[in-house]
């Protein structure tokens, strides 16, 4: 009888413990992503790309299993939000790190504090989904916390801008150079269009982060 219920109805997958595991490989990027901007080794880039081919993986493989379960140990659309919701930083944190080594834009203070930021709430929600198999009802303050990050980044953002659009100094370097005063001009200009962009970036992905940490706190609220 066993056998013939397991036929008609397969067991189903543990996908608790899958998101748990995406929630792991987004911490990684997170982490890495610091290391990257702290210093910028070609071996950390090759990890990014790594981390990427993985994460990119694991969400492939847990929507399929998802579209052939019967059934589900939460809401299925929640499941799917989770699954997509934990690949997306990972993505973006790879193209933003991609576009900086492509635009020659060197990581700064700015830069550096946001992706704490990232890789710290990015740690919240591993430790918020690693409890939601056995202690669900624990992982809502991880949740909260990660939902800041959006907050938090914007902050470093604004101050970022603020500094990069101050030129008053830069205005004068200018004009004591005279004669390369329009190209100092033109190449000062690109590099703060360039800058702006790395930050951007990064300000986008705490968005994402955000979104990650309302799902998991949507799931909580439903299981916890």
């Amino acid at each position: 009888m066993s056998k013939m219920l397991d036929a008609i109805l397969p067991p189903m997958p543990a996908f608790l413990d899958m998101i748990s595991a995406q929630a792991e490989i987004l911490a990684k990027c997170m982490a890495n992503a610091v290391d990257c901007l702290t210093d910028p080794d070609p071996i950390r880039f090759q990890t990014m790309a790594d981390i990427e081919t993985k994460a990119k993986e694991l969400r492939s493989r847990h929507l399929d299993k998802l579209s052939d379960s019967f059934s589900t140990p939460i809401d299925r659309s929640d499941l799917l939000q989770a699954i997509n919701t934990l690949e997306i930083p990972v993505e973006s944190m790879v193209e933003a790190i991609e576009e900086m080594r492509a635009l020659n834009v060197t990581s700064d203070n700015y830069c550096l504090e946001m992706a704490v930021v990232l890789r710290e709430s990015a740690a919240a929600l591993q430790r918020g989904y690693g409890k939601l198999a056995s202690k669900p009802g624990q992982a809502d303050p991880d949740a909260l916390m990660a939902m800041k990050c959006p907050t938090s980044v914007d902050l470093v953002y604004r101050k970022a801008l603020g500094k990069l659009f101050n030129i008053e100094e830069e205005v004068k370097n200018i004009r004591s150079r005279e004669e390369e005063a329009h190209i100092a001009a033109f190449i000062h200009t690109v590099d703060i269009l360039k800058r702006r962009e790395a930050y951007r970036h990064l300000r986008n992905i705490s968005g994402k982060m955000g979104d990650a940490a309302s799902v998991l706190h949507t799931i909580v609220v439903q299981i916890g």
